[in-house]
C-alpha cells in the first residue's frame, strides 16, 4: 500500500485501502489454510517532513481449530496502528508496516469457539458434536500426579548423612 504524500492535505488523508493476503508471507500451511485481504482504515497526516499513520486493519484466516481440528474463520482486527516515518519521501510503502501490526494481532490459539470441547483424548472423536463413550477417572489425572507420591524428606535426611 503505497501513498504520494502531496496528496495530503492539511485536514489529512483517509485511506480505506486492502493489502493482498500474498503481502502477509504466511507460511503456516499446517494451521492456516486462506486469509482474506487485509482491509484497511487509517488516516495520514504530515508534519513537516513526518508522516503520521493511524487507524486499523482487519483480515480474516481460514484456519484450523487447535483444539478439535474443526475449519475455522477467525476475524483478526489490528487497532490502533500507528506509524511513524521521518523524512519521509515522496512515495511510501506502508505493507511491512501494516503487515507486522496485523500479524502482532494473529491469536495464539485458535478456536473455532471459545467454548469448543476440542476431542476426546482417548478415542479421538468431536466433543462437539458427539460424546465419547469412553472410560475416564472420576478425577482428572495428570502426568506429575506421581511425584506427589515422593518423599522428599526422607531424600534429604540421606542427602545430609553423606555430607558429613
Amino acid at each position: 500500500m503505497k501513498i504520494n504524500i502531496h496528496h495530503i492535505t492539511a485536514a489529512g488523508l483517509e485511506i480505506d485501502d486492502s493489502i493482498p493476503a500474498e503481502a502477509l508471507e504466511i507460511q503456516e500451511k499446517g494451521r492456516i489454510y486462506n486469509t482474506t485481504p487485509v482491509i484497511c482504515e487509517l488516516t495520514a497526516t504530515m508534519s513537516e517532513k513526518t508522516l503520521f499513520v493511524r487507524g486499523n486493519a482487519t483480515c480474516v484466516l481460514e484456519c484450523k481449530c487447535d483444539r478439535c481440528l474443526e475449519k475455522a474463520e477467525i476475524e483478526v482486527h489490528a487497532e490502533n496502528i500507528n506509524i511513524i516515518i521521518e523524512n519521509t519521501p515522496d512515495i511510501v510503502d506502508l505493507t511491512n508496516d501494516i503487515r507486522e501490526d496485523i500479524i502482532l494481532a494473529f491469536p495464539q490459539l485458535y478456536l473455532c469457539d471459545e467454548e469448543c470441547k476440542g476431542l476426546c483424548s482417548s478415542c479421538g472423536k468431536n466433543l462437539n458434536i458427539e460424546e465419547c463413550i469412553c472410560e475416564h477417572d472420576q478425577e482428572e489425572s495428570s502426568p506429575w500426579d506421581t511425584l506427589d507420591n515422593l518423599d522428599l524428606k526422607d531424600k534429604d535426611k540421606d542427602k545430609n548423612k553423606s555430607g558429613d
